[in-house]
């Protein structure tokens, strides 16, 4: 989902790659045994180590909505608690877990969930919004009004920042940044860009690419400043063949967040698919610089050379080295 094709075909991890195939299935019950399988052995790089929690995590949450859909309450609980035994720190996953404990009752415990997302992410509006709404189910008219001037004020705050960058964008002639931002504080649309964006990562999972690029470029209309939103958008449209489409979307997604890895390697293999080996290469040299041990970044690293040195034609074209 985060990565291309081409990529996932050069993880080394067997546990890994098994995992991601049953996830994109959506048998979400094998894709969690191998990607804990995949954590348990211990001998995961570090790259691979984050996929695997990033999957492991992501195989539970959509396990949990479909529960969740079908009115599984019980199971959706479980689920949202098994994802964050694997990632205590994943505010939204707190979030997630109390809306489904909302909706079968608990409050206190969806107000105790509420109220580690918000520590943990201060800036987490919708929670301070869900966390004052759970309050005056329980009763609690301070705690709620508390919570609600929380949510205010960071909403407030975070849109007083992004019209500070506007007008820094403006004064720098970058009109389109400043476009972008002001969009952001002022014509937002939360609800439908969750669910074009939920819509997206159903549809690129289902490995329906038209359809998911449709709706990953409505979801980054609607929410310009989110580089989750256009990697995602890169995926799509680098799976459809437009090697051109896909990589702005990586460019832009490594735009608002320079330290997004994944981003960096769908950019390096998209430009070597494109035939700018050199744009590739920039690309990759983001990604070693801070993982080292990358294997399909070693992998694209090791095909450039080949066809640098000329020891290799098939290298240029894609094809994978023999071991």
């Amino acid at each position: 989902m985060r990565v291309l094709k081409s990529v996932r075909e050069h993880l080394e991890n067997y546990h890994l790659k098994a995992g991601i195939f049953h996830f994109f299935r959506g048998e979400f019950g094998p894709a969690a045994e191998f990607f804990q399988k995949a954590l348990d052995e211990g001998r995961l790089s570090v790259a691979d180590r984050r996929s695997a929690i990033y999957f492991l995590v992501q195989t539970r949450i959509s396990a949990a909505e479909l529960h969740q859909t079908a009115g599984r309450l019980d199971r959706a609980v479980s689920e949202y608690r098994a994802a964050l035994a694997v990632k205590p720190s994943y505010p939204d996953v707190h979030a997630r877990l109390a809306d489904a404990l909302l909706a079968r009752g608990d409050v206190a415990k969806a107000i105790t969930h509420l109220e580690a997302a918000v520590e943990l992410s201060a800036g987490f509006v919708d929670a301070w919004i869900a966390l004052g709404r759970a309050h005056l189910r329980s009763g609690a008219i301070e705690p709620a009004r508390e919570a609600f001037r929380a949510a205010l004020s960071k909403r407030e705050a975070a849109a007083r920042r992004a019209l500070e960058e506007a007008e820094k964008a403006l004064e720098l002639e970058d009109t389109q940044s400043a476009d972008e931002l002001y969009r952001h504080v002022f014509l937002e649309n939360e609800d439908a860009f969750r669910h074009q964006f939920r819509q997206g990562l159903l549809l690129l999972r289902q490995e329906k690419w038209e359809d998911a690029a449709a709706a990953l470029a409505e979801a980054a209309a609607l929410r310009p400043r989110y580089a989750d939103v256009h990697n995602y958008l890169g995926v799509a449209r680098a799976e459809l063949g437009d090697c051109e489409a896909a990589s702005a979307s990586f460019r832009r997604s490594v735009e608002i967040n320079p330290e997004y890895l994944v981003a960096w390697l769908n950019l390096a293999y998209t430009l070597h698919a494109a035939g700018d080996p050199a744009g590739a290469r920039r690309a990759l040299e983001q990604v070693l610089g801070r993982e080292a041990d990358n294997a399909p970044a070693r992998r694209l690293a090791g095909q450039l050379e080949d066809a640098t040195s000329g020891g290799s034609a098939a290298g240029h074209h894609g094809a994978g080295r023999g071991e």
